[in-house]
């Protein structure tokens, strides 16, 4: 496990700063520190996350719910394209703002004894 954590902190130490001049002393970086860390390699598209668990009696469910929340991006803090389907599917930006219309992406359609489910995000 310490040498995961190393190789950790040495992969948050080369997209983040703070990380790195701690990570250059033999020091060791608190957890806020790492997980601003995370979260600038994340926004910069250097680093991604990833989570292991279970649904079983809900065992990493609580953990991947903390860290969507504290390293994905939120819509505001990165730029929305879309392709418009209508218009030679020219790529245009789409604005975060609750008072336009929906825009969702259907990733999945699932057919079931319930019926067809739509995976959209």
């Amino acid at each position: 496990m310490e040498a995961k954590r190393e190789e950790m902190i040495e992969a948050i130490a080369n997209v983040d700063d703070v990380v790195g001049d701690i990570f250059l002393n033999e020091e060791t970086p608190t957890e806020q520190q790492l997980a601003d860390g995370i979260k600038k390699g994340v926004l910069d598209l250097t680093l991604t996350p990833v989570f292991m668990g279970s649904a079983y009696k809900n065992k990493g469910v609580q953990p991947l719910l903390n860290g969507v929340q504290d390293y994905l991006p939120n819509p505001k803090q990165v730029v929305n394209k879309a392709h418009d389907l209508n218009n030679e599917e020219k790529e245009l930006v789409v604005d975060c703002d609750p008072t336009k219309p929906l825009v969702g992406l259907a990733f999945k359609l699932d057919e079931s004894q319930y019926g067809q489910l739509t995976y959209f995000r």
